[in-house]
């Protein structure tokens, strides 16, 4: 039975090329058939204590089948199931849990009941609980503990965990038994819960790389053609990178709401020549959107890209003359900390000038710069003109910024539906601020009625992405829900 629905376990750990997902198979059928009992067996079957035939029911309500559809009543009855440790009953109440269905959002819940169903060797379970444990959201994270339920999983043949367990080796996880997790859970540190508290630093991990490696031009298009599953088989992706204009154009499009995706991989094709005339200066200028909208691959790039020979000597000798594009690259590269060869204010005088010739990457950035108050004077109206400014010459990362300050300071937000739909497209042509933004909206109630799962589910969808605000709001949601209990303390 195919369930198609957002899943919120899926592990912050794993970048967008190496996307391990919950299985869309969500909810197995018990032995109890369909043609043999009706309803009303199944629910004097189940009344009488037999758990498949609670489950059965839960799954009916879920579905619609011989029932109204009813995700309260589904979770009542696999609940009722999972009370009788069926182990894809206390799975499946994992699920509900863990997304909010039928029930209010908990994922230490969802965890509790996920382990139990990998005690009952149930194969996905021990696969979703070695998930938790890459990413220090509701558990510490601890890649032996994670190695040794992925290997059990994947001996259970979960191609996801077979996966998963390569990625798993490459960072030299030691290998533990069952005594060792079973005291993971029996004996914490108890003296850490009076440091409970505000005491959670931010941390991300990607398996794929450290901070420190090269980033690899099919890792890029990777990123940006499949962020979201936009692309979600083979074909589709050849037909799509063969066809240049369609790519480009493509590309073109999201960097204009504020890919990072996109705009790194533009910033790649510029530096070496792809699809465009070789031109660093447009690279760098990329590079430096990417990374003002959190991409920690485009800074990587950028930091290459500043050591190779004469870029600074050609830098000057454009500022010089001059151009906007320059002036903007080496504006950013102050405010980003990666030079320091001129002083901030030379900094502001430049992209002020950039701003002027109406150079649009120049009119975002000063915005940022006076509502923020990086380098210049707080402004939040100045910051408002500039982006209303880029609005009218047709940027759409300008609109988005917009619309999230009026979230952030208005009170009384008087186009509700039109900026909600401004969010919504913004994400779905690759806004990471637009995926953040939705994020605030479900976790608030503003704009939408308050769904902390739904919240979670944006910001998570940010934080895989990069954005360490993203994940610092992940953190202050599942801190402010973290029950008492020494398993539970995250301390890193």
């Amino acid at each position: 039975m195919q369930i198609n629905a957002q899943d919120s376990t899926k592990s912050l750990a794993i970048k967008p090329n190496q996307t391990f997902r919950m299985p869309f198979t969500l909810f197995y059928q018990s032995d109890v058939s369909y043609q043999l009992y009706e309803n009303f067996m199944l629910i004097r079957k189940a009344n009488d204590g037999d758990p498949q035939a609670a489950h059965e029911i839960g799954v009916r309500y879920l579905v619609g089948h011989g029932f109204d559809a009813d995700t309260v009543q589904s979770y009542y009855w696999i609940e009722k199931a999972a009370e009788k440790k069926l182990p894809v009953a206390l799975y499946n109440l994992g699920i509900f849990q863990n997304n909010g269905w039928g029930t209010e959002w908990n994922p230490y819940k969802a965890f509790d009941n996920f382990y139990a169903s990998a005690e009952e060797g149930f194969p996905l379970g021990n696969y979703v609980v070695g998930l938790f444990f890459t990413e220090n959201l509701v558990v510490p994270r601890n890649l032996s503990v994670a190695s040794y339920f992925i290997k059990k999983a994947a001996d259970q043949n979960v191609e996801q965990a077979k996966e998963l367990l390569k990625e798993l080796k490459k960072r030299n996880a030691v290998e533990v038994d069952s005594s060792y997790v079973s005291e993971i859970f029996k004996n914490r540190d108890k003296s850490n819960s009076s440091n409970k508290k505000n005491s959670y630093a931010l941390s991300y991990l990607d398996f794929t790389a450290d901070s420190t490696a090269a980033v690899d031009d099919s890792t890029l298009l990777f990123d940006a053609v499949h962020e979201k599953n936009k692309i979600d088989n083979e074909k589709t992706f050849f037909s799509l990178i063969k066809s240049d204009s369609t790519l480009v154009n493509k590309m073109l499009k999201e960097a204009n709401w504020g890919s990072p995706e996109a705009l790194a991989l533009l910033g790649r094709y510029y530096e070496k020549g792809n699809f465009f005339k070789k031109n660093i200066l447009t690279a760098a200028s990329y590079y430096c959107r990417a990374v003002r909208v959190e991409s920690f691959k485009a800074a990587r790039l950028l930091f290459d890209l500043l050591k190779s020979p004469n870029f600074f000597a050609h830098l000057k000798k454009e500022v010089e003359k001059g151009n906007a594009e320059a002036q903007f690259v080496w504006s950013s590269l102050i405010a980003q900390q990666f030079d320091n060869q001129i002083t901030g204010n030379d900094a502001l005088k430049f992209l002020q000038e950039a701003a002027k010739k109406d150079y649009l990457p120049s009119l975002i950035e000063l915005g940022n710069w006076n509502v923020g108050g990086i380098i210049a004077n707080k402004n939040i109206k100045n910051g408002i003109a500039l982006w209303q400014q880029a609005v009218q010459l047709g940027n759409k990362e300008a609109e988005v910024r917009l619309g999230l300050l009026q979230l952030l300071n208005d009170d009384q937000i008087q186009n509700k539906n039109e900026l909600y739909q401004t969010f919504l497209t913004g994400e779905d042509e690759g806004s990471i601020l637009a995926q953040t933004a939705l994020g605030i909206c479900f976790e608030r109630g503003i704009l939408v009625k308050k769904d902390l799962a739904k919240a979670v589910t944006y910001y998570r969808k940010a934080a895989f992405r990069g954005s360490q605000n993203a994940f610092s709001a992940l953190k202050r949601i599942y801190d402010n829900l973290r029950p008492n209990d020494p398993k539970f303390i995250v301390t890193e």
